[in-house]
């Protein structure tokens, strides 16, 4: 085995990561941020290649022992972005896509902490989807 960091890689794989997270599509690509240090950067930086997967309009119906969801997952390459104008950009339209009422609070917290804020872009390759809506 080797070691990557503190975690140990088989055979020159990394280990599979999922981790919830926000994110935004923008122009086709998936955005997400996180802190400049961590698992998912130290996965990222020994493989480009990710997976992602989201799901939207979860509605659990205990009586049917079912769910009514869209779900989709994304295989493509994550980098971290480190262009300025493309970090503003993505987070901004985080903030717009998850504080839309409060844009003041938004802008406060890109002057805040956008220097301690590291942002990934997903470029996709591959999209597969599945739903189940109920009747």
């Amino acid at each position: 085995m080797k070691k990557f960091g503190s975690r140990c890689l088989e055979s020159g794989g990394g280990w599979p990561y999922g981790v919830p997270l926000n994110h935004v599509v923008v122009d086709g690509r998936i955005y997400v941020h996180c802190a400049q240090v961590g698992h998912k950067l130290e996965n990222l930086a020994f493989e480009s290649k990710v997976s992602f997967c989201a799901v939207a309009h979860a509605e659990v119906l205990p009586a049917e022992l079912a769910t009514n969801f869209e779900s989709a997952v994304v295989f493509g390459r994550g980098i971290l972005v480190s262009e300025e104008r493309e970090r503003r950009k993505a987070l901004g339209a985080l903030s717009a896509r998850f504080a839309p009422h409060h844009p003041a609070e938004g802008a406060e917290a890109m002057r805040k902490d956008f220097d301690r804020t590291a942002v990934l872009r997903i470029t996709p390759e591959h999209v597969t989807g599945k739903a189940r809506r109920g009747e």
